[in-house]
This record gives structure tokens, sequence and C-alpha cells, in this order.
């Protein structure tokens, strides 16, 4: 799996090593018949838990083929593995009350949920965060304009009219600029916090700007 642009030197030999680990792992697990299978499965549905420990470490193999096709689509593939697993346990607990007869399809059906939803929030955050940083942009580059043309600082009134943003949007954003300017003057935009503010309110406002 390539690595990741922002992947530290040496973090590409450590995800290798990690899924070594896994696919020795999944390779070593007992893998019942028939039988046993369906034995593990009635005993699962009971809430026996060395059964449902069993069922998991049974199809763990699963989980790994699942996570190597969606490798490089955001998240690493023991990252996905990990989300995988979490899904494969809820799956084994939750196939009693489901109504399905077909273990391994629902199983599978769970597991690839899981790691899709996974996927799905990690670029929502990789989203949210890049629209942050073009705000920052935004304001940074509307504040330098108008305290040309007005030859002092702008109110945040008068930034919000340039901008075309609302005013909570503008408050917003103006604080994370001057909270990053006092942490780091020189780089403010690569220290921005994406946990400050309302991501939501944002975007909303972000698209609105771009539909006019």
């Amino acid at each position: 799996m390539g690595s990741s642009p922002n992947q530290e030197p040496g973090q590409e030999g450590s995800e290798e090593q990690r899924v070594e680990d896994l696919t020795a792992a999944a390779g070593r697990a007992h893998q019942p018949d028939a039988a046993e299978h369906q034995r593990l499965i009635e005993a699962a549905g009971r809430g026996d838990q060395d059964a449902r420990d069993s069922l998991t470490n049974a199809h763990l193999d699963w989980v790994l083929s699942a996570a190597r096709e969606r490798a490089d689509r955001g998240l690493s593939q023991s990252d996905l593995f990990q989300e995988g697993t979490i899904g494969l346990m809820e799956a084994i607990e939750n196939f009693p009350r489901s109504g399905r007869s077909d273990f391994e399809s629902f199983v599978r059906e769970q597991v690839g949920r899981h790691m899709d939803q996974a996927l799905r929030d990690e670029q929502k955050a990789v989203d949210d965060s890049r629209l942050l940083v073009q705000a920052a942009h935004d304001y940074v580059e509307a504040e330098i304009s108008a305290r040309r043309e007005l030859g002092r600082a702008p109110s945040s009134f008068e930034l919000a009219a340039k901008l075309e943003w609302s005013s909570q949007r503008t408050e917003e954003v103006g604080q994370i600029v001057a909270d990053a300017r006092r942490r780091h003057d020189e780089e403010i935009l690569q220290y921005l916090e994406v946990e400050d503010v309302d991501l939501d309110t944002l975007i909303d406002d972000q698209n609105g700007s771009d539909g006019k």
C-alpha cells in the first residue's frame, strides 16, 4: 500500500509490518468445518462469548481481504482491518436478530458497510479541513485588501460584507486566524485547528456562497 501525503519517514515500513502481522494472525486462525461452524453460530446466538470469539477469529481473513480491496482510499489497510473487525464482531452479535439465514453473506455485508462508513467519515474530515484552510486564506486576503482600501483595520462587519459571509462565520474564522497568528505567526495556515469552529455552519455558508 502506498504512503499517505503526510506520512512520516519510516511509517510505510511500520504499516507493512502491521499488515504482515495481521496476515499471519489470520492465517493461524482455526478454520472450523461446516458442522462446527454451524454449532458456533448457534452458540453465539445464545450469547456464548467463546463461540463469538471463535467465529471472529475464523473470519479475520474476510476482513483482511475486504481491507485490501479498499486500500489507498484514505485509510491504511491496518486501520481498515480494525474497523472491519469491529463490524465483524457486531455482525456476529446481531445476526440472530437480523432475520437473515445466510451468515456469511450477512457478515461480509456488515464488514464492508463498516469499512465504507469509516472511509466516508475520513473523507469528510479531510474535506472539512480543506474548506477551513481555504476560508482562512480568503479571510486573510480580504483583510489585507480592506486594510489597503480603508487605511485602517477593517471591522468584522466590513469583512463579512467583503467576503459575502455571515457575521458568525466571519467572526469564527477571524478568531481562528488570530489564534493561529499568536501561535505561529509565520505559518498561519499550517496550524489551524478544525475543532475550534462549527464546521457545519462554515460549510453551509461556503456552499451558499458558491451557489451565488
